[in-house]
Parts: C-alpha cells; sequence; structure tokens
C-alpha cells in the first residue's frame, strides 16, 4: 500500500449529528491523496454505523473505549502513515481545497513545520458568527502565542517528524492540548497561518472550549509558565500566566465579557 501524502486526523465522541459531514468534507478534497484516521472515542450514539456506512478505503477506522480526546489524538498519529498531518473535529468541515492549499504551501516553505488557517464559525444551523483572521506569519505568530491560542486547531497542517520530535500531545492535558503542542513545536520548527477561512468551525453546545472552561483556564497557565521558565519567553511574560489563573476568579459570565473584548483590542504589541 503506498503512502498517502496527507493523514488526517480526527477523534469522535457521540458526534452522529455531524460526523459523516465531516468525514465527507475530507474524502472530497481536491487533494484525493489522503487518509482519514478516525478514532471512535467510545461513542454510544449511532457513529459507528454512520462511519461503517462510508466506503472508501481512504478512510481508516478504529473504534476503543473512551479515553478522551488527547488519548485518541496520540492514538490517531500512532496509525497515521504519511509524512503530513492534519486535523479536523468531527463536526467540523473543511473547504474542498484546504488540503491542497496547505500541502503547496509547505511545498516551497521547507522551514515551516505548523501551519494553520483561517476559519468561518457558524452556529448549528449554519448561521455565520464570526471569522477568524489569525496572525500570518511567524513573528506574529510568536507575539501572540504566549498571550492566546494563534491556531485554530481544526485547521492546521503539520510535518510528522517535528510533531514527533516535540512528543506528540501531553496526554496529561485533557483540554489545551494543542496550545501545549503548539509551543513545544515553536520551538524546534517556523510557523505560519493561510489568512482565508478554509474550515468551517461548528460551535455547538457542548464543545470542550464551552463545558470545561475551568480546565483550559488551568492548562493554559501551565504551558505558559513551563514557556517562561525554559526561557522561550523573557521572564516579565509570566504576567501572561497570571492572566488565566485570575480569570479562574471570575464568574463566567463577566469572562465571556472581557474575552470578547480582548478579541476586539486589535493585533498584540512586540515583545
Amino acid at each position: 500500500m503506498s503512502v498517502p501524502v496527507v493523514s488526517v486526523l480526527m477523534s469522535v465522541h457521540d458526534g452522529a449529528p455531524w460526523v459523516r459531514e465531516a468525514v465527507q468534507s475530507l474524502l472530497a478534497q481536491t487533494l484525493s491523496d489522503l487518509e482519514v484516521v478516525v478514532i471512535d472515542d467510545g461513542s454510544t450514539d449511532a457513529t459507528p454505523e454512520i462511519l461503517a456506512a462510508v466506503h472508501d478505503p481512504r478512510l481508516v477506522i478504529e473504534r476503543r473505549k473512551h479515553a478522551g480526546l488527547t488519548r485518541s489524538l496520540n492514538r490517531a498519529l500512532q496509525l497515521a502513515r504519511a509524512p503530513l498531518v492534519a486535523r479536523l473535529d468531527a463536526d467540523d468541515v473543511a473547504v474542498p481545497e484546504r488540503l491542497a492549499r496547505q500541502r503547496a504551501f509547505l511545498d516551497t516553505h521547507l522551514d515551516v513545520g505548523l501551519l494553520g488557517t483561517g476559519a468561518r464559525e457558524v452556529d448549528v444551523t449554519g448561521r455565520e458568527l464570526a471569522v477568524v483572521q489569525p496572525p500570518e506569519d511567524d513573528a506574529m505568530i510568536r507575539r501572540a502565542l504566549i498571550r492566546a491560542n494563534p491556531f485554530v486547531h481544526s485547521s492546521v497542517m503539520m510535518r510528522r517528524a517535528i510533531v514527533d520530535l516535540a512528543g506528540g500531545y501531553d496526554e496529561s492535558l485533557p483540554v489545551a492540548q494543542d496550545y501545549d503542542l503548539w509551543m513545544r513545536m515553536s520551538r524546534l520548527t517556523r510557523l505560519a497561518n493561510l489568512p482565508e477561512p478554509l474550515v468551517i468551525r461548528r460551535l455547538a453546545p457542548g464543545r470542550v472550549s464551552a463545558v470545561r472552561d475551568d480546565d483550559r483556564l488551568r492548562a493554559e497557565a501551565r504551558v505558559r509558565w513551563r514557556a517562561v521558565r525554559s526561557r522561550v519567553y523573557p521572564w516579565w511574560c509570566v504576567l501572561f500566566v497570571a492572566r488565566p489563573l485570575v480569570a479562574l476568579a471570575l464568574p463566567p459570565a463577566w469572562r465571556r465579557v472581557l474575552r470578547a473584548a480582548a478579541g476586539n483590542a486589535g493585533p498584540a504589541p512586540p515583545l
């Protein structure tokens, strides 16, 4: 069996309403030399039957007991065969040219090992809520990285060798595992984002970012502290370590207001 150009990693737990559309958006990519590795993380709904009904040799499915997103992604990474690995959440959609655009960029920018894209955010009815326009070049991304996650996890494509060198996803982190991986990869490679929204991100009730906000804030503080302690960022960036810890003391409604205000404040100043 020939090695595909790209392996797309997906974990799904009770994703029956959306997983078929997510998988089909990958199988319909203009870059057809790919594999889609789906870990069914202990689904109890119709997810197994929906996946089994997709007949395409490029789809690899493994069903396992519920272990959580981080462990499932590492298992998908173990099964992946391609030198490039990409991500898509089971309730998101990739536009048809997404993987081809990212591969073309990486083919001409050999020093970049982590590449994301912009994204459209929609609700469960498909109504557009926002367009995510991430920082594009390495310097801008590094300035943002200590302050917030400058990548849409569902949009990234990575060089497998760099992911392995960084150690994969940290299984001690049930959330913000992507942010932690980006921080570790940033020590090994250059970073970039394509500005175009090449992923449609569905903000459905129950997403990890909404349900486990306290865990996310603790994880963000831990990731930033590691970066400051290892001198990736200067000592004064400990201020950004404190920010999520302070947010933990605030009511969730206040956090949402402050997060929205921060998002409207424009680009971060240089370090």
